[in-house]
Protein backbone atom coordinates (compact mmCIF):
# COMPACT_ATOMS: atom_id res chain seq x y z
CA UNK A 1 0.00 0.00 0.00
CA UNK A 2 1.39 3.39 -1.03
CA UNK A 3 0.24 6.31 1.17
CA UNK A 4 1.07 9.95 0.67
CA UNK A 5 1.15 12.67 3.31
CA UNK A 6 0.51 16.22 2.20
CA UNK A 7 1.78 19.01 4.46
CA UNK A 8 0.25 22.48 4.15
CA UNK A 9 2.10 25.48 5.52
CA UNK A 10 -0.09 28.48 6.36
CA UNK A 11 2.55 31.10 5.53
CA UNK A 12 1.26 34.12 3.68
CA UNK A 13 3.06 37.00 2.07
CA UNK A 14 3.12 40.39 3.69
CA UNK A 15 1.42 43.30 1.95
CA UNK A 16 3.99 45.65 3.45
CA UNK A 17 7.52 46.17 2.18
CA UNK A 18 10.37 45.45 4.56
CA UNK A 19 11.52 48.52 6.40
CA UNK A 20 14.22 49.63 8.77
CA UNK A 21 13.83 50.49 12.42
CA UNK A 22 13.84 54.19 13.20
CA UNK A 23 16.76 55.59 15.14
CA UNK A 24 15.92 56.06 18.83
CA UNK A 25 15.80 59.69 19.95
CA UNK A 26 18.43 60.81 22.44
CA UNK A 27 15.76 62.70 24.40
CA UNK A 28 11.98 63.04 24.42
CA UNK A 29 12.05 66.78 25.15
CA UNK A 30 9.84 68.64 22.70
CA UNK A 31 8.87 65.58 20.67
CA UNK A 32 5.33 64.78 19.50
CA UNK A 33 4.33 61.47 21.06
CA UNK A 34 1.57 59.19 19.80
CA UNK A 35 0.09 56.48 22.00
CA UNK A 36 -1.42 53.33 20.56
CA UNK A 37 -3.95 51.50 22.71
CA UNK A 38 -3.83 47.93 21.47
CA UNK A 39 -7.28 47.09 22.83
CA UNK A 40 -6.27 45.04 25.86
CA UNK A 41 -8.15 45.59 29.08
CA UNK A 42 -6.85 48.61 31.06
CA UNK A 43 -4.39 49.71 28.37
CA UNK A 44 -6.21 53.05 28.17
CA UNK A 45 -5.54 53.58 31.90
CA UNK A 46 -1.87 52.62 31.60
CA UNK A 47 -1.35 54.92 28.61
CA UNK A 48 -3.23 57.78 30.29
CA UNK A 49 -0.87 57.69 33.26
CA UNK A 50 2.12 57.33 30.96
CA UNK A 51 1.01 60.42 29.00
CA UNK A 52 0.76 62.45 32.22
CA UNK A 53 4.24 61.39 33.30
CA UNK A 54 5.81 62.06 29.91
CA UNK A 55 4.27 65.52 29.61
CA UNK A 56 5.40 66.60 33.06
CA UNK A 57 8.89 65.07 32.91
CA UNK A 58 9.94 65.81 29.34
CA UNK A 59 7.68 68.74 28.33
CA UNK A 60 6.52 66.70 25.39
CA UNK A 61 3.31 66.96 23.47
CA UNK A 62 1.22 63.81 23.49
CA UNK A 63 -0.48 64.38 20.17
CA UNK A 64 -3.15 61.78 20.24
CA UNK A 65 -4.36 58.38 21.36
CA UNK A 66 -5.14 55.82 18.70
CA UNK A 67 -7.08 52.64 19.50
CA UNK A 68 -6.95 49.44 17.50
CA UNK A 69 -10.02 47.91 19.11
CA UNK A 70 -8.67 44.36 19.06
CA UNK A 71 -5.05 43.33 19.79
CA UNK A 72 -4.60 41.01 16.80
CA UNK A 73 -6.16 43.45 14.34
CA UNK A 74 -3.91 45.46 12.01
CA UNK A 75 -3.86 49.19 12.76
CA UNK A 76 -5.11 50.93 9.59
CA UNK A 77 -3.82 54.33 10.72
CA UNK A 78 -0.05 53.67 10.92
CA UNK A 79 0.80 56.12 8.12
CA UNK A 80 -1.21 58.82 9.90
CA UNK A 81 0.65 58.10 13.14
CA UNK A 82 3.99 58.35 11.34
CA UNK A 83 3.06 61.76 9.89
CA UNK A 84 1.73 63.24 13.12
CA UNK A 85 4.26 62.00 15.67
CA UNK A 86 7.98 61.75 16.29
CA UNK A 87 7.69 58.79 18.68
CA UNK A 88 4.93 56.19 19.05
CA UNK A 89 4.34 53.99 22.07
CA UNK A 90 2.16 50.90 21.91
CA UNK A 91 0.54 50.06 25.22
CA UNK A 92 -0.74 46.90 26.74
CA UNK A 93 -3.06 46.32 29.65
CA UNK A 94 -3.81 43.55 32.08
Amino acid sequence: MNKTIQILTPIGESNYPAGELAERPKSLVGLRIGLLDNGKEFSDLVLGRLAEGLQSRFTTSVQRFWRKGYPAKLAPFLAEMARETDVAISGVGH
